[in-house]
């Protein structure tokens, strides 16, 4: 059974009266079922209690702080519960009970409440053959699935790595066994085309969490990852923390059921250093948190370019440690080894200059703009990356409460350009070393209407002539790259600004 923590759980309840009339206590059964978001996961183990609510005249109510019955939720989901009724309460009865419920769960060795009606969400004189439904949410919930088994694990001696972060491998040109491999990730594959040009040659950076499958037949007691910036000449050990957690089943009762924490690496033994743990070598049909993360590279140790990354398998024999052969464990031929590329420089982003007619202006000057038609505001600026992987830059002139000078120039200079207009399949793009961008007083011009509030949705043709009003502003300069560190962009925003006061 796999296990993991998820933030929504359905429950559906069927809640069955089993009797009629209420001169005596009757017994009636409550039979239930908790499904979570994804069909046929369930709250294995979660305490399930029944409590009554009593009216009272004039509106009130009580809870009975003894719940009517207690039962537990099964592997697939079901509990069942019996209580007699009517219950004897304090409230007066009418019609069916009124009934409240409450799921606790045996998290890391105590009870937490994973789903609990308050009074105003109480089902007043439930119906014989009432079925109710339940939407609860709560982070803390362990659910498993019943229909995934870790005997699927690959029944073969093979290593290779599956992911990075969240990048498939089969997405990265990281074959170790093709000379040529650049080490990009392209998520742009056909037939899909939700994700642009912006995105795709994406090189990896900062801390990496590298997945990989061992199959079930390797028989390795350790195993240590590598990585070489030197082509694979040299080689350094991984030696980053690899923490993980497994769920114990082994008490009796299911309450009792926990997650445990286990340090999976860097050991030393055998007289060798930075060793790790197969998690299901080490418990075989186990559910763990992270059953295929192999180890966490932290890409700063490294220098940035092409990186190739290895596992080494090793066994004991006799008394010491041995690395493992090719009849213990086969490395993959193109993803056992793998090429990813590296960096971590971030961009030059720098506003130079600000002029008016020409003229410098320094920081926090007041410009007299627009006394005359042919009046001009330029912006000097440079965006660089001496990696070759910028995604985009803009740069923006803003005012007052969120308005922005619209649309931006596009002559001399863009104001605004992104890898897809520049790359031409090219992961070097660079772009050019500076940029200038002029804000002119023919386009924006003087003249002395009312600014208009509607600061975004104007065009060139609607703006007004004093599109550029009396106001401070902000000239923001931002950049980004496309390194991402398998889950999302790490150089994202990097950004420049400096104001200035325009007076009309």
């Amino acid at each position: 059974m796999k296990t993991l923590r998820t933030n929504w759980l359905v429950l559906l309840a069927a809640l069955v009266i089993l009797a009629a009339g209420h001169s005596a206590a009757l017994a009636y059964t409550v039979n239930g079922h908790a499904e979570c978001t994804m069909a046929g996961w369930a709250p294995y183990g979660a305490m399930v209690k029944v409590f009554e609510i009593d009216p009272l005249p004039g509106g009130s109510y009580t809870v009975d702080p003894t719940p009517l019955a207690t039962t537990t939720v099964d592997e697939n989901g079901n509990f069942t519960a019996i209580f007699s009724w009517p219950s004897g309460g304090a409230g007066y009865e009418v019609g069916g009970p009124d009934l409240i419920l409450q799921f606790t769960q045996n998290i890391n060795s105590s009870f937490e409440t994973i789903y609990e009606e308050n009074p105003s969400e109480a089902h007043w004189n439930v119906a014989d053959g009432a079925t109710l439904t339940f939407e609860i949410s709560s982070p803390l919930a362990v659910c498993l699935n019943p229909d995934i088994d870790l005997s699927s694990i690959p029944n073969n001696k093979l290593f290779l790595f599956i992911r990075v972060g969240n990048c498939k491998t089969s997405d990265i040109d990281c074959k170790g066994s093709v000379i040529g491999s650049e080490g990009y990730y392209r998520p742009r594959k056909a037939p899909y085309s939700f994700t642009g040009m912006d995105t795709t040659d994406q090189p990896f950076g900062r801390t990496l969490h590298l997945f990989g499958w061992f199959g079930k037949l390797c028989t390795i007691d350790y195993y240590k990852v590598q990585y070489s910036t030197d082509g694979g000449t040299t080689w350094t050990d991984i030696e980053t923390s690899l923490p993980n957690k497994w769920y114990d089943t082994s008490d009796p009762n299911p309450l009792n059921w926990h997650w445990v924490s286990e340090s999976m690496g860097p050991f030393s033994d055998g007289g060798l250093d930075n060793l790790y743990k197969v998690p299901f070598f080490v418990r075989p049909d186990t559910p763990w948190s992270w059953l295929d993360r192999v180890a966490r590279f932290n890409t700063t140790l490294a220098t940035d370019g092409l990186c190739r990354l290895k596992i080494i398998g090793y066994k004991w024999s006799g008394s010491s440690l041995v690395e493992a052969t090719s009849s213990d464990i086969l490395v993959d031929p193109n993803y056992g080894e793998i090429v990813l590329q590296i960096d971590n420089t971030p961009p030059t982003v720098n506003i130079l200059d600000v002029k008016l007619n020409g003229v410098s202006k320094p920081v926090c000057d007041i410009l007299n703009f627009g006394i005359s038609a042919t009046d001009e505001i330029s912006v000097s600026f440079r965006v660089w990356d001496q990696r070759g992987h910028l995604r985009n830059y803009v740069l923006d002139a803003m005012y007052g409460h969120d308005c922005y000078v619209k649309p931006r120039p596009t002559t001399p200079d863009k104001a605004s350009d992104n890898y897809e207009n520049n790359a031409s399949g090219s992961p070097s793009w660079q772009g050019n070393l500076s940029y200038t961008t002029e804000y002119i007083g023919s386009d924006y011009g003087s003249g002395g209407a009312s600014p208009s509030t509607d600061c975004f949705s104007k065009t060139f043709a609607q703006m007004p002539a004093n599109v550029m009003p009396t106001c401070a502003y902000q000239f923001r300069l931002h950049a980004s790259k496309r390194t991402t560190n398998g889950y999302g962009l790490i150089y994202h925003w990097v950004e420049d600004t400096w104001h200035v006061t325009i007076q009309r």
